[in-house]
C-alpha cells in the first residue's frame, strides 16, 4: 500500500465512523497536512512517511452525548474490523483507542462540548 492509499484509507474510515456516531450530521475533516516526517523538526526535507487526519462531528444543539458518541464511533470501528479500547471516563473526557493493520484511531468527546473528535494515523510507510 502506498502512503497515499493509506491516506485516503484512513480518511474514508475516518468519515465513515464519523457519520455513524451522529447519524444526521456530516464529519468535517479539519486537520489533514498530508504526509510528513514524523520527526518533531519536520520541515519538508526527510521523507514524508505518515499522514495524520482529523475529523470532527457532533450537533450542536446536544451538549449531553458525549457518552453515546464515543459508544457509537467505538461500535462503528468495531463492526469495521478494528480492535477497539475504551477506557474509564475520566473528569467528563470520553475516549476510545482503535487499532487495524498499524493504523491507529483515538477518539475523543467532553461532556462540556458538542464535538465528537477522531484523529487518526496511518502506520510508517
Amino acid at each position: 500500500m502506498t502512503l497515499t492509499e493509506a491516506r485516503d484509507l484512513l480518511r474514508s474510515e475516518l468519515l465513515a465512523t464519523a457519520a455513524a456516531a451522529v447519524p444526521g450530521e456530516e464529519g468535517l475533516v479539519v486537520h489533514d497536512p498530508g504526509p510528513v516526517d514524523p520527526g518533531a523538526l519536520f520541515d519538508g526535507r526527510g521523507p514524508a512517511t505518515i499522514c495524520t487526519i482529523t475529523v470532527e462531528t457532533g450537533d450542536p444543539a446536544r451538549t449531553d452525548a458525549a457518552e453515546s458518541y464515543v459508544e457509537a464511533a467505538a461500535q462503528a470501528l468495531r463492526t469495521a474490523g478494528w480492535d477497539v479500547e475504551v477506557p474509564p471516563v475520566e473528569a467528563g473526557h470520553h475516549r476510545a483507542a482503535a487499532h487495524r493493520e498499524g493504523f491507529d484511531i483515538a477518539v475523543h468527546a467532553f461532556d462540556s462540548d458538542w464535538r465528537l473528535t477522531l484523529t487518526g494515523q496511518t502506520p510508517d510507510l
